[in-house]
């Protein structure tokens, strides 16, 4: 009787066995083809700038290395309902696993956010500029050692993967140049933040806030005799009809971002998770230079055409950054508190090794 208990049991227990291990390989079957659908959601258009094309490329490229388990779908400023400013919190609600970063947008929720369009704090040269603020985010590698990095990670459940130079923005006026302090005693330029409204009033200007579809109609009529913004976007709204003169001061080293969700990086398999993380990586770190080489163009072609680039001498140059950091960069570190004051320290601590 002890006997066929026994061979009963031992049945059972192979039995259990075989359907559990039936379960793991299923489950394992199951997980291999399994397909995760992501969303991106981006605060631009889809021809508004070079990550706009190159974004929707790489998602392409991780869904065919994945062979199809990877699927990354585009939502365009218009398709879904939220602003850039949003970003961070459809962000951390995992309403989009993928969302765009463009520090312009995210400073009324994380001003720190805002360091790279801080005027003159970043070298001239793009390049190294590029080298500051992949520190900044850890290097693209879920690092937190950079400062944003961390920030991003422990309040709002992101990463930065992926980041680009966006256009960089220069002062364009009309009839006169830039050379340095007091050169824009009695004129009016166009700015759209704070921080470019002081900057104009270390160069001896007045500032004038305004919408860009304001600017041809400002520039006719005298309202302005000055901007701010990019050399491809002051070619596209016609502003060279009246500005004459490209001053290439260094206003900001902006750049745009994908950020992707902690949660759902994590959940993704191992090797999904690689080959996504390694194609960001490997495109991010070149860097894509299609924004900057499209400026550069436009730049040669209007130079072609007559008008001026000038570049301030390092003299000139030199003596605006001393008036920008009492003036700019300490009241800026005031308002972003300790992040403000982590994020320049780690700035300055780059530069120097550059």
């Amino acid at each position: 009787m002890k006997r066929k208990q026994r061979l009963t049991s031992g049945i059972v227990i192979l039995l259990a066995l075989i359907l559990c291990f039936s379960i793991v390989g299923v489950t394992d079957s199951q997980a291999k083809d399994k397909v995760y659908k992501w969303s991106f959601f981006s605060a631009y258009g889809p021809g508004d700038s070079a990550c706009c094309e190159i974004w929707p490329a790489l998602f392409k490229e991780v869904e065919q290395a994945t062979d199809g388990r990877l699927q990354i779908s585009v939502f365009w400023s218009g398709e879904h309902p939220y602003k850039g400013s949003d970003m961070l919190k459809v962000l951390r609600d995992n309403q989009a696993e993928l969302t765009h970063f463009y520090g312009g947008f995210l400073t009324s929720v994380e001003p720190v956010f805002g360091i790279d369009a801080i005027p003159m704090l970043f070298p001239s040269d793009s390049d190294e500029s590029f080298k500051i603020t992949l520190k900044l985010w850890g290097d693209l590698k879920q690092d937190r050692n950079g400062v944003l990095e961390n920030i991003l990670e422990e309040r709002w459940n992101g990463s930065m993967i992926h980041i680009l130079p966006a256009t960089h923005q220069r002062i364009h006026t009309k009839g006169y140049a830039i050379e340095g302090i007091g050169s824009l005693k009695g004129h009016k330029v166009r700015v759209y933040s704070p921080e470019l409204a002081k900057l104009v009033e270390i160069l001896g200007g007045t500032p004038v806030s305004i919408g860009f579809g304001e600017v041809y109609t400002a520039l006719s009529t005298g309202m302005v005799d000055g901007l701010t913004t990019s050399v491809y976007f002051a070619n596209q709204g016609g502003f060279f009809d009246f500005c004459d003169t490209v001053n290439l001061w260094e206003l900001m080293a902006a750049v745009d971002g994908l950020m992707v969700n902690k949660k759902a990086l994590d959940e993704l398999p191992p090797d999904i998770r690689k080959t996504f993380l390694d194609i960001m990586h490997k495109s991010a770190v070149k860097p894509e230079r299609a924004e900057l080489m499209t400026n550069a163009f436009v730049l040669e072609q209007l130079i072609k055409k007559g008008k001026t680039a000038y570049v301030p001498t390092k003299e000139k140059r030199d003596a605006v950054v001393e008036r920008c950091k009492t003036e700019i960069w300490e009241p800026w570190m005031t308002q972003a508190g300790a992040d403000g004051k982590a994020a320049l320290k780690q700035v300055e601590a780059v530069k120097k090794g550059l």
